[in-house]
């Protein structure tokens, strides 16, 4: 009897192991770099800041960030959920704020002059009003990086304000409590 009471303890541990198995994981790849570029100072690099920037002028971009991610490990299809949190330092003119998709790692050297060239489609946009953490839901943005990055390259969001917003976010050379992240589930 204590021999199929074993027996069935194992089975039991088994199942519940399968189960938690069936559970999604949250991955947070590691930011490795960010910075913003800036047309007025279309020459300069500002991977050293503080702060990152973005902001808008009638509806054209003239300060974009770029975050920069470790490699992208999952399939597409795993990945159930998404988010990217960064905290606003300064809001000089409230807006949207979309992301994209840059399928590489930038470097914090990048300038106006010199920036990649990013997909074109906003695979999410946040209407910030106010300082403080703010979420933007990244899944299809993740779900795309694993599409373009499946063989493990880094690969950078693209922030662009729209409108006439100015907004600046804590860089990862500031605080570590307020330095950005990005989290998914996948199964």
């Amino acid at each position: 009897m204590r021999n199929y009471s074993m027996k069935a303890l194992m089975v039991l541990a088994c199942i519940g192991l399968l189960a938690g198995c069936a559970v999604g994981v949250k991955i947070s790849p590691a930011l490795q770099m960010d910075t913003y570029t800036d047309a007025e100072n279309a020459d300069q690099s500002f991977g050293e800041d503080g702060v990152i920037w973005v902001t808008s002028q009638s509806g054209q971009p003239v300060k974009i960030a770029y975050l920069s991610f470790a490699g992208m490990s999952t399939l597409p299809q795993q990945i159930s959920s998404a988010s990217l949190k960064m905290y606003v330092r300064e809001i000089k003119r409230p807006g949207k704020v979309s992301m994209y998709l840059y399928d590489n790692s930038a470097m914090d050297t990048i300038t106006w002059e010199d920036q990649p060239e990013y997909d074109p489609e906003a695979l999410g946009t946040l209407d910030i009003q106010e300082t403080g953490w703010q979420t933007w839901d990244a899944t299809d943005f993740v779900k795309k990086a694993a599409v373009e990055c499946s063989e493990g390259c880094p690969f950078s969001v693209v922030l662009i304000a729209e409108g006439d917003a100015s907004i600046s976010f804590a860089s990862m050379e500031g605080s570590a409590e307020e330095k950005a992240s990005l989290q998914y589930e996948a199964s």
